[in-house]
């Protein structure tokens, strides 16, 4: 594994006034670490990855009361129609308070709003757990969180039961469940896996959430028979590249309902149609998952009613979800936290740090409703630099600030400019917050203190190197000017409005870019993906998520013409990559490749040298996360953490969730399902 740079001039030992510096020789520091003790003092033990949940026939199913009734007026099929031959069993060892009561409401509160149903086009649901409530794909992540290392051998199985390679591992042939089926009854077969990666991955006009070369470049899809599937690789792969069909990429929808909307198939269609054919006021979507959307008040609430087609049951043979109804109610993020502490939502991902006091504080009082949870440094808030020549470029100052971004020593300088421990006292007092270089997070299995490469703050070195780069104070206004164009540098940074968080640490960066005589112009936006997605930028300031290498890799790493959102290519399909992305694009590729863990690890250690060593974003804090649950709540495993394989959305495994009948929650819609026409 190589090393980081940490090379120390003379000059420097001997002081930097007047000093030409560039990064062949500036100071880099050991990264500091948080304390080794944790905000947790919760025990809990791992499991085998087989001890989780199994597929298998059972002597008998039973099903929520209500279904029951429903069956015996024949307005539904028995519950042993409804259900595959061989279900998904979740096992009462991975359960920690066991087989559970049908009934209640699971109440959560969330910032976004759904956008649509149709995920295979790219819409969102609103996230905050609709996504993952309604989804179902090839194979899962979050639950592996309960899983011991050695046993840590690629994703569970889920809509795919089981998958095999061929001998040089050019091929991976996976088998699907026989008997799931859609929401609305029909049955769930290879015709909507081919849809999903012929019309939608492979539909260059689709934005579809698994980038094109997502499987690997020049991979392709064959379908063997109606629950079979085989893609085939250029090279031998590893077994992470499963991991690539796990949510959010690997999500197929009803072919049934969105073919006939889809351009290919109907000549009235098209593309933009195609992706609003399911508006979140039409309701209910065909799904897979738990819950289905039964009511949508914009701004209001989202409702959604167990799916009586689910095809997963207990050891005991009931069929899953145990609750009968989920609420979304649509307010904003810092709510989500606030209603969770006082008992009026049941759930939260606490990822405000500024919250975290209060809400420890209150969480703590024996009256309180609400449980907190607190796990490893995950949150981490950074800074992308648009490195594209020409997208988004407007002008000559833009095209010059471009030029200035694609310069390692401009990025460096950025990084001396920045007090990332003031930084994460401006979010939150106390022991909270760390410093935060970039790449991995500390909190992440794969991140490696040796590999860090860390520029510690110090104006002095940060004002030396701007000087050499000759971005200068010329006309005496203390802001820097370009050297090509001349003008002030200026730089809008953009970030999201809704987010407290990162206001403040945008307030403080401005403040101490402005210390070195840079002009940072903050640009809050409503939606920030949206944003991000244009390439209309030149900074962005968000949080960033990446713990696992092969998890959503397009949003960190090149793989694929459309991504990262920060070097984005233009739309003739140019872009100048950077010989260390390219290096890191073959990192990420031997980590898929690879068969051997140490050199995975070799690979991830290398990628976040290269990212650290050429600043590859501008590191600002990290935090951990607390995960927020009502006591009245079963089964929410305690060692859940809010974000690691997956959010905790998924990782707390919500169809296994449940409450004892006294404390159950009034429904909304009780003795309901969905209703299609």
């Amino acid at each position: 594994m190589r090393k980081p740079t940490r090379k120390l001039t003379l000059a420097l030992m001997a002081g930097i006034s007047g000093l030409a510096l560039s990064t062949t020789g500036v100071l880099a520091e050991p990264v500091p670490l948080p304390p080794e003790q944790s905000l947790s003092t919760l025990e809990y033990e791992l499991l085998g990855r087989d001890d989780l949940w199994t597929y298998k026939a059972l002597d008998s199913y039973s099903e929520a009361p209500f279904l029951t009734e429903l069956v015996e007026a024949g307005s539904l099929p028995p519950v042993e129609e409804r259900l595959p031959a061989e279900p998904l069993v979740h096992l009462t060892g991975a359960m920690s308070d066991g087989i559970g009561e049908y009934g209640g409401v699971f109440r959560h509160v969330i910032g976004g709003r759904p956008e649509g149903w149709n995920w295979l086009a790219g819409q969102h649901q609103g996230w905050g757990g609709i996504n993952m409530a309604i989804q179902e794909c090839f194979v899962r992540v979050g639950p592996l969180w309960q899983v011991k290392a050695e046993d840590q051998s690629g994703p569970l199985p889920n809509l795919a039961k089981s998958w095999d390679w061929n001998d040089d591992r050019t091929e991976l042939t996976l088998h699907l469940m026989e008997g799931v089926r859609w929401s609305d009854g029909e049955p769930f077969d290879t015709e909507d896996v081919a849809f999903w990666w012929d019309d939608n991955v492979h539909d260059d006009n689709v934005a579809s959430r698994m980038p094109k070369d997502g499987m690997g470049e020049g991979t392709t899809m064959e379908v063997i028979d109606s629950h079979t599937f085989k893609f085939t690789f250029k090279e031998p792969q590893g077994p992470s590249r499963v991991q690539s069909l796990a949510y959010i990429q690997g999500c197929p929808g009803p072919a049934h309902i969105l073919k006939p909307e889809h351009p290919k198939y109907n000549p009235d269609a098209t593309y933009d149609s195609y992706r609003s054919a399911q508006p979140a006021d039409m309701l209910p979507p065909v799904v897979l998952g738990p819950w289905v959307p039964v009511i949508h008040r914009p701004d209001e609430i989202v409702v959604m009613r167990r799916n009586p087609y689910y095809w997963k049951v207990d050891e005991a043979g009931n069929q899953l979800p145990y609750m009968n109804e989920m609420h979304f109610k649509l307010t904003s993020w810092s709510d989500r936290t606030t209603q969770a502490v006082a008992g009026t939502g049941d759930f939260s991902n606490m990822e405000n740090p500024g919250n975290y006091v209060e809400a420890l504080k209150q969480s703590q009082a024996e009256d309180s409703p609400t449980k907190a949870q607190f796990g490893p440094r995950v949150l981490s808030w950074e800074i992308e630099l648009n490195f594209s020549n020409t997208v988004g470029v407007e002008d000559e100052v833009d095209k010059e600030l471009r030029d200035l971004f694609r310069n390692k020593d401009f990025r460096v300088a950025l990084n001396y400019a920045i007090d990332r421990d003031a930084v994460g006292q401006s979010i939150a007092r106390g022991p909270f917050s760390y410093p935060y270089t970039g790449g991995f997070s500390v909190g992440s299995p794969y991140f490696d203190a040796d590999a860090t490469v860390y520029y510690p703050f110090d104006t002095e070195i940060a004002m030396a190197m701007l000087d050499e780069l000759g971005v200068v104070d010329t006309d005496g206004n203390g802001v820097r000017n370009l050297p090509g164009t001349g003008a002030d540098i200026e730089i809008d940074l953009t970030y999201d409005n809704g987010e407290p968080t990162d206001k403040k640490q945008v307030d403080a960066v401005v403040s101490m870019l402005g210390d070195v005589g840079i002009r940072i112009l903050p640009r809050a936006v409503d939606d920030i993906d949206a944003v991000a997605d244009t390439g209309n930028f030149n900074m962005i300031e968000r949080r960033h998520h990446w713990l696992i290498p092969t998890r959503q890799t397009c949003e960190y790493v090149p793989i694929s013409l459309g991504c990262p959102d920060w070097h984005p290519a233009d739309s003739e399909g140019n872009r100048d990559l950077f010989d260390f992305e390219v290096e890191m694009v073959d990192a990420v590729n031997l980590i898929q490749q690879t068969w051997d863990p140490a050199e995975a690890a070799e690979a991830a250690a290398k990628i976040q040298q290269l990212w650290t060593e050429n600043a590859y974003t501008i590191g600002l804090t990290q935090a951990p996360a607390a995960l927020l649950i009502n006591k009245r709540i079963k089964n929410a495993h305690p060692g859940t953490p809010v974000f690691m394989f997956e959010w905790a959305e998924d990782g707390v495994v919500r169809e296994r969730l449940w409450t004892p009948e006294g404390e159950q929650l009034d429904e909304l819609l009780a003795g309901q399902i969905p209703e299609y026409e």
